[in-house]
């Protein structure tokens, strides 16, 4: 769609510890412990209808400029954003933690094109993948957020989504991988 993405998830804790936080599972259920959980999602963009709307508009959609990918009444793409700068229903302001209790993402997105759909129309968009420790306390916060207000909605279709149990790659000494699951 033309606007950088994921500028926020990029100052993502970068210390073990503090990405450990983020995105490993403590406790509940047992056999999960150290483990991630993934929310992939495949999102279509309607390219052709984004493409005719004005950039002043599209900038107030995403509550960044095109150019810089500055946030409004910024100069540099990495600027802390000023979320009353911003449209109410601009991803950027729903999306970000101060918007949603804290909840925060470790997520990629990785553009797709397909072709195109047999009416002409671009086949083209976003698979975004998060890991999170509790996707209750992350994912589904946001997204109930974006989902009811986010102005992106009108350019955007949700084809396909899926949430995975991902285990902790090692496991206890003697121990073989999965056990705790399936032992």
């Amino acid at each position: 769609m033309g606007f950088k993405d994921g500028t926020a998830t990029s100052r993502a804790p970068t210390t073990r510890p503090s990405r450990a936080r983020l995105v490993r599972a403590r406790r509940r259920p047992e056999w999960m412990t150290g483990g991630s959980y993934l929310v992939a999602r495949r999102i279509r963009m309607h390219i052709e209808t984004w493409d005719r709307t004005p950039l002043k508009e599209q900038e107030d959609i995403f509550g960044r400029t095109k150019r810089e990918g500055a946030p409004f009444g910024k100069s540099k793409e990495h600027d802390a954003p000023d979320l009353a700068a911003m449209p109410k229903d601009s991803h950027v302001r729903l999306a970000h933690p101060e918007s949603n209790g804290g909840a925060q993402l470790l997520r990629r997105g990785f553009s797709f094109t397909d072709g195109t759909d047999g009416l002409g129309r671009l086949e083209a968009g976003l698979f975004f993948l998060a890991y999170q420790r509790d996707t209750r306390k992350g994912f589904v916060t946001v997204q109930r957020r974006l989902a009811a207000n986010d102005a992106l909605n009108e350019y955007i279709q949700h084809v396909g989504s899926a949430h995975f149990a991902c285990r902790p790659a090692s496991a206890q000494p003697g121990e073989w991988w999965g056990q705790s699951l399936l032992g």
